[in-house]
């Protein structure tokens, strides 16, 4: 599988947004950004009949992928 540079600045920054909006312990934040960093970077995933590729995701969805980033950290 091959990975794009889809982690733009725009997308690292809302997701910084995000994460600082919440009242978490700073080093939570820093794993946390981390780890939407690398989710952002890979991408969105499109499966189709021969396999798939990825996309960028869209600023819109990124609040989303820090929530559920978020909630798999806590149950880790």
């Amino acid at each position: 599988m091959k990975f794009y540079n889809h982690c733009t600045a725009e997308l690292s920054n809302e997701a910084k947004k995000v994460i600082n909006a919440s009242d978490w312990h700073p080093t939570y934040k820093a794993q946390l950004l981390s780890r939407a960093e690398d989710m952002l970077e890979a991408g969105k995933m499109i499966h189709t009949n021969t396999g798939g590729y990825t996309i960028p995701f869209n600023i819109i969805d990124v609040a989303q992928v820090v929530t559920i980033l978020a909630d798999t950290i806590l149950e880790d």
